[in-house]
């Protein structure tokens, strides 16, 4: 854990934890294994010198000249038995780096073994909680129904005849209690991630305890919704199959398009212009993506692709438009569903003329970094080798491709990156780093002000997982910039067909 500050923007932004990487747990497994591995290449490279002494002795001219001079015969001989095959000798030696490297390959075994255990009981756990909670709130809603039909009626007569200052305090003290719901949601993170890894529990809860007296839920139809996945999935069922989307390009642009960025607290800027395309200002901008295409001047080019958050957050099944970023595309993500925001993305990198060989860097907030994990981790056309994520759920990803690199910003106090269940895994590709930067509300936590001014804490760490992580930013020609070089800037819009 580092505890890396940064006296950024919006102040001293300290950095609370970092995860996976070259330095992280993974990568040092795999480092042991591999060192176990070099332990079996040498055992077995002292057993073929071992073989080499016997056929040495068993010479022709060797043995020959035993008649000659048996005495010094018999003390090589005697020589070469006990560097190979003696007590001491290189055969026995070989046993022990084979029994070296058995010993490393079970100890982290048992390492990993134990990891998996622990977070199958936690998914055990979860699950049952949630289970229970669901199957409580279904069995009591008729005597919460009945109780609202009879006490209802009487609190609003009662309410009534209150005076005036008497009904602004309870107001005023029910402002302050949603306050202190969002401060104690800020503080316990975890628990709200546990109550969402539970969630396909509580599905399986609610639907049996419609029917609290017969097995089975309503109809004798069982419910399994096992995990947050899945859980996920059947939500997004009701909004129906993806009818499709459009793409088409605009003349809209960012007062940074024509500038790469020189580093991660300039791309997160960048990527706050992106977003801003399309705030609650200018809604008809919904679905924008930006492109920026770097020129070195000697016929390379790499692109940075920018990828807003969902745009429409209540979007139900039957309210469901052509905004392509809304609530449905956010749980086809936690699915792992193919969805219109992901093929509309790719469309526009292909429309932008990005060639499959040209090195790509996608840069995602909230839903925009999902997005950005799922096209690593599922493989495209395109030659992707970074992303960069702010305040975005990529647990539910099934890992990436080796010699990638992800970097995955979370800020304490902001609940999207909780919303997949988990933490995101330990491993040698991802690197994530949690940091406190509070903001003014639960909502505020998650603008990319804030991320702004964590990056600019990860441009000032040290931590060895981090600056690997940054180097390969610089040394692939994303973060930076020379001399010679031009840098292009379009804007597509993804929709989604009525």
């Amino acid at each position: 854990m580092t505890t890396t500050r940064s006296d950024g923007p919006g102040g001293t932004v300290p950095i609370t934890g970092v995860t996976g990487g070259s330095e992280g747990l993974a990568a040092t497994y795999a480092a042991v294994l591999a060192l176990a591995s070099t332990y079996d290449a040498a055992g077995n490279r002292m057993r073929v010198w071992a073989g080499l002494g016997a056929r040495t002795l068993a010479n022709g001219d060797l043995v020959e000249s035993a008649l000659l001079s048996p005495l010094t015969f018999g003390e090589a001989e005697a020589a070469v038995l006990v560097a190979t095959t003696g007590p001491e000798g290189i055969l026995v030696e070989s046993l022990g780096w084979e029994t070296d490297a058995i010993l490393i390959r079970v100890t982290v075994r048992v390492f990993q073994e134990t990891d998996d255990l622990v977070h199958a009981t936690f998914e055990g756990v979860d699950y049952l909680v949630g289970r229970a909670l669901g199957f409580t709130l279904t069995a009591s809603l008729p005597a919460l129904l009945a109780a609202g039909v009879t006490v209802g009626p009487l609190a609003y007569l009662v309410w009534q005849q209150l005076p005036p200052a008497v009904q602004q305090q309870l107001r005023d003290d029910g402002a302050g209690a949603g306050d202190a719901l969002q401060d104690w949601l800020a503080d316990h993170p975890e628990l709200l991630q546990h109550l969402v890894n539970g969630g396909g529990g509580l599905l399986d809860g609610l639907w049996d305890g419609a029917t609290p007296g017969l097995p089975g839920g309503p109809f004798g139809i069982p419910s399994l919704t096992p995990d947050t996945e899945s859980a996920a999935g059947l939500l997004a069922a009701l909004y129906g199959d993806d009818p499709g989307f459009t793409v088409h390009g605009t003349d809209l642009a960012t007062p940074a398009g024509g500038t790469q960025p020189g580093s991660l607290a300039d791309l997160m800027t960048h990527l706050d212009q992106a977003n801003q395309l399309s705030d609650g200002l200018h809604p008809e901008n919904n679905g924008t993506v930006e492109i920026q295409t770097i020129d070195d001047g000697h016929g390379h080019v790499r692109h940075i692709v920018y990828l807003p958050g969902t745009d429409d957050m209540t979007t139900l099944p039957w309210t469901q438009d052509g905004d392509v970023r809304d609530m449905a595309t956010n749980l086809q993500l936690i699915h792992g569903q193919d969805n219109a925001y992901l093929q509309g993305i790719l469309q526009a990198m292909h429309e932008a003329g990005i060639g499959p060989d040209d090195p790509v860097l996608l840069a995602g907030h909230s839903q925009g970094g999902m997005e950005a994990a799922a096209i690593l981790s599922n493989g495209s056309d395109y030659h992707v080798t970074h992303v960069v994520t702010a305040g975005s759920p990529t647990a539910q990803v099934d890992g990436f491709p080796p010699g990638t690199h992800v970097l995955s910003l979370e800020n304490h106090g902001d609940v999207v990156p909780l919303l997949d269940g988990e933490e995101n895994p330990d491993s040698p590709q991802q690197v994530t780093v949690h940091f406190d930067d509070p903001g003014s509300s639960i909502g505020d936590n998650h603008s990319l002000s804030h991320y702004t001014n964590g990056a600019a804490a990860v441009d000032a760490s040290d931590d060895p997982s981090i600056r690997e992580q940054l180097q390969s930013l610089q040394d692939d020609g994303f973060l930076g910039g020379s001399s010679g070089q031009t840098v292009s800037s379009q804007v597509f819009q993804v929709t989604r067909h009525p």
